[in-house]
């Protein structure tokens, strides 16, 4: 039996609270199809970011680490941030690695296209693996201090286990790389 998909909200209206470069936030007067009204309703637009699952010759996995203020700690992570506005998401994932930790990848292959949050934020991850090709120097952004290393799978289950690599989305990414799920 084949159920029939479930209406959208009609938005009524939508106001922007607050946009700059960092967040673009705003508050939507909403009506479920059953007639409920739900007013603000808030929706976080955010661009698409791009995670990557990097593998050395001996299959151990590159995490970076820096500091992240809304956790009020450093957390290990994969390489990967924001893709730029008309940028396709496998060249702002080689731009990210090589960024972030020096590193020209080969053998990319696509491991699919996540919503990050479809609750309230409207973007979504793309993840991709590769494997070492070469490094060379790293290009941070003037505010990124970041720690590279690579980690055997044991390591990197101690460190989800630990919580020090704890952001869900990444635990997802390298779990979906490596068709762990």
């Amino acid at each position: 039996m084949t159920k029939s998909p479930l209406a959208p909200w009609t938005v009524n209206s939508s106001t922007t609270v607050i946009k700059d470069r960092w967040i673009d936030l705003r508050a939507e007067d909403c009506t479920t199809p059953a007639g409920v009204s739900i007013s603000p309703y808030y929706v976080l637009r955010y661009p698409d970011w791009a995670h990557i699952v990097c593998l050395d010759s001996v299959d151990r996995i590159c995490v970076i680490s820096q500091y992240r203020h809304g956790a009020a700690r450093t957390m290990m992570e994969l390489p990967g941030g924001v893709i730029e506005a008309g940028e396709d998401p496998l060249d702002a994932a080689k731009r990210e690695l090589r960024e972030e930790t020096g590193i020209r990848g080969t053998q990319w292959r696509s491991c699919g296209t996540y919503r990050t949050n479809p609750a309230t934020h409207t973007n979504s991850v793309y993840v991709f693996a590769c494997r070492v090709d070469s490094v060379e120097s790293t290009a941070f952004d003037a505010a990124e201090d970041i720690r590279q290393e690579f980690l055997t799978l044991s390591e990197l289950r101690a460190a989800i286990d630990s919580g020090d690599f704890g952001h869900l989305l990444h635990v997802g990414a390298v779990c979906r790389a490596l068709n762990l799920i």
